[in-house]
């Protein structure tokens, strides 16, 4: 298990707080609700992830494809974020 997806499952929710509702933000402008923790796979032809909008003890790992094991981490953090270079993703974990 790598580093990131450890750390992305650290802060999963349990169920015992409210639901975790991030948002992945694309090229095209689509945007992808997610809710909970775990690995989802993002919305395929939106183009790259512009931004994430997360609470702030939210973390995340994407993924360059679409599956959360055995493929690489191309972008983690915590919280809201943005990138200047829209990041090819195709699947996330969320924590």
């Amino acid at each position: 298990m790598s580093a990131s997806l450890a750390g992305a499952r650290i802060g999963r929710n349990t169920g015992d707080g409210p639901t975790r509702t991030v948002a992945v933000v694309f090229e095209s402008g689509h945007r992808q609700e997610l809710e909970g923790g775990g690995c989802r796979m993002l919305d395929a032809g939106q183009g790259g992830v512009v931004s994430l909008e997360a609470g702030d003890g939210t973390r995340f790992a994407l993924y360059s494809g679409t599956s959360c094991q055995g493929g690489r981490a191309i972008a983690t953090g915590t919280g809201s974020a943005s990138f200047g270079t829209p990041v090819f993703a195709g699947a996330v974990v969320l924590g």
